[in-house]
């Protein structure tokens, strides 16, 4: 009796978590293909651009009904810059995924976004940090050269550079 219990609770348990993490993998697969999206109309991809943002809030919205996300066009926030093939897209999604569990419910808020703003704004498309600024590198004159061999060949090696260890012993 005590093993069905245990087992009923880890049964339980998994359920209640796939209900949790489902919608956060949707929403992920969702965030890629928005990514996607706003990177292929704004490249040289050979994709047409659509005539409207209303065009491309009705794409955004039947990419989101195949993830079984129900959106309505308020939800959707296009912005574009630039024209033609030269344009900048942004397009960024508000939802809401209700969670049913048996002894409780409530309500996954999600945002997902075309910059790749992923897990609660920790986003990948922003660094961490403040980048290291680069150090300066010696100008060509100043740099030393041995203008005795080839920069291609390996350097010439001299009796006391060679390690005991890796001399030959003489015949």
């Amino acid at each position: 009796m005590k093993y069905v219990f245990w087992l009923a609770l880890v049964v339980a348990a998994g359920m209640a978590g796939w209900r949790i993490i489902a919608p956060e993998i949707t929403n992920l697969v969702f965030q890629d293909e928005l990514q996607d999206s706003a990177a292929q109309l704004g490249w040289r991809t050979g994709v047409t651009p659509p005539n409207s943002d209303e065009e491309l809030r009705n794409i955004v919205i039947r990419k989101a009904a195949k993830h079984e996300i129900a959106l309505e066009p308020k939800q959707v926030t296009v912005r574009h810059t630039g024209t033609g093939e030269y344009a900048a897209w942004y397009i960024a999604v508000d939802y809401a995924v209700p969670v049913d569990l048996v002894v409780s419910s409530f309500t996954l808020h999600f945002n997902p976004t075309s910059k790749g703003e992923k897990f609660g704004g920790i986003g990948v498309s922003s660094p961490a940090s403040n980048p290291v600024p680069a150090k300066d590198l010696p100008k060509p004159d100043q740099q030393k050269q041995d203008q005795t061999q080839h920069p291609r060949q390996p350097p010439v090696l001299k009796e006391k550079d060679i390690p005991p260890s890796l001399k030959r012993p003489l015949e």
